[in-house]
């Protein structure tokens, strides 16, 4: 953290250093750290899609494995002039909006991110990571009474020639309606996260009582000064460049405490790694994979820091290597949802990324595709294929998913008699039932092939 030091500036003076940092970007700042200054009612796919990059598609499919939603839940039959087809909507707020789903009107998923118990309990971090800190981990809080330096809920003046804020959060975090998707206003991109979201809420989160005005010191339960002090976008290409973050130059000071210098350059502190992307997006159950987590931040700081990717908040990795914004580290994980961050060690208090989640799911492993009744020209041959991850039956409507057997050049969908999710009896035209005829299925978590015995 910078020393500050207080200093009697004349109003002119004021007035010339506000005028020198008129032609610098913000507001708004860069939208390339943390969560997106807006309401998810504002987002597009497209959006959502920017942090959830992986196993988005196979962790809907697990919901239909535990019996807590069925296929077409979220693919209903519709009826079209040309028949009955499938529905397949890829929009996430379509369902993800706080209200019914307009294909299937009992589904009705809830507006995401802020219904979880992490979000109910306020431990903002384990989501947002370094970005922010827990109202009850004992971080620095200042003991002392608001001051000329400290930074305001808004701003504390207006420069009449630029029109641009000072001295507060609105200097960098104002709105503008022109951006795709629109920035919001402080008061609705926290209220909206919250209100009909979080069970259990209350006013006294944010507000010192209900209907008061905001302080700064209650702000500071979340945005401590060790988190706000180490925020930056690409610190190694961007600390340079006004508001891509808290820690570049003069103008990020005076944007947020106004009527101070900078008594000494530097801060103290690992800059809070930022994580964006995760390849490969499907993960198969207990096989080593080799992932690539994509970002910035991962090294940059004053000092040295060391970058571990943690599982689970269990299983600490040392990656193969690190870069600032790559990380490529083996894994080997077991069927499931899991959780993922990089965390930055070296610093008084580890810095994490905010949270990602990552999907291993069961492969689908045909073992053997074997007739058990042979058939005729009149009656069709039984067959049965033995394997794993073959998962719930799908409905006959999904033509793209079920048992397929192909001969001579010819394929033919199977008729399926019983499907577990470790065996499939089916019968098929004998014309293609032929010792040797590839025996294909293609279930919800991908397919596989064996030749017929």
């Amino acid at each position: 953290m910078r020393k500050i030091m207080l200093i009697l500036i004349p109003v002119l003076v004021i007035a010339l250093i506000w005028t020198a940092f008129a032609n610098v970007p913000p507001p708004p700042v860069n939208q390339n750290v943390s969560a997106y200054d807006t309401s998810v009612t504002e987002l597009k796919e497209q959006n959502c899609r920017g942090c959830h990059t992986q196993g988005v598609q196979d962790r809907h499919h697990g919901l239909a494995q535990t019996g807590e939603y069925y296929c077409k839940s979220c693919h209903p039959i519709q009826n079209t002039p040309t028949g009955q087809k499938v529905l397949l909507d890829r929009n996430c707020i379509d369902c993800h909006n706080g209200s019914a789903f307009f294909g299937n009107i009992s589904v009705i998923a809830g507006r995401p991110h802020h219904n979880t118990s992490w979000a109910q309990a306020r431990n903002c971090k384990q989501c947002h990571g370094g970005f922010v800190d827990n109202y009850n981990d004992g971080h620095y809080m200042p003991d002392y009474g608001v001051s000329l330096v400290t930074p305001d809920t808004s701003y504390k003046v207006i420069n009449s020639t630029s029109g641009r804020k000072w001295g507060g959060c609105e200097a960098c975090h104002d709105v503008d309606a022109s951006a795709i998707p629109q920035i919001l206003p402080n008061f609705n991109t926290h209220h909206n996260t919250i209100l009909g979201v979080t069970q259990g809420y209350q006013c006294e989160w944010c507000h010192i009582a209900q209907g008061t005005a905001l302080d700064i010191r209650k702000c500071e339960d979340c945005h401590s000064i060790s988190t706000i002090h180490n925020i930056e976008y690409d610190y190694a290409n961007n600390s340079a460049r006004a508001g891509y973050g808290h820690i570049g130059d003069n103008w990020d000071c005076n944007g947020c405490h106004a009527y101070w210098d900078a008594g000494e350059s530097g801060f103290e502190g690992a800059i809070i790694p930022n994580l964006v992307t995760i390849n490969p997006i499907r993960l198969t159950t207990n096989v080593p994979t080799t992932l690539t987590l994509e970002g910035s931040d991962f090294l940059s700081g004053t000092a040295t820091y060391t970058a571990q990717v943690v599982i689970d908040d269990a299983i600490n990795l040392t990656p193969t290597t690190v870069t600032d914004s790559k990380i490529v580290v083996d894994v080997t994980l077991p069927a499931g949802v899991h959780t993922i961050k990089v965390v930055k060690n070296g610093d008084f208090v580890p810095k994490p990324s905010q949270l990602k989640s990552l999907t291993v799911v069961d492969p689908v492993d045909v073992t053997s595709a074997i007739i058990t009744n042979l058939g005729n020209n009149r009656i069709p041959t039984e067959i049965t294929i033995t394997g794993i991850g073959f998962g719930e039956q799908p409905d006959p409507l999904f033509t793209d998913l079920g048992v397929f057997v192909s001969s001579n050049r010819k394929t033919e969908t199977a008729s399926i008699v019983s499907w577990t999710d470790t065996q499939i009896v089916a019968t098929v035209k004998t014309s293609v039932a032929n010792i040797g005829a590839d025996v294909t299925v293609k279930a919800l978590f991908g397919q596989d092939t064996e030749p017929l015995q």
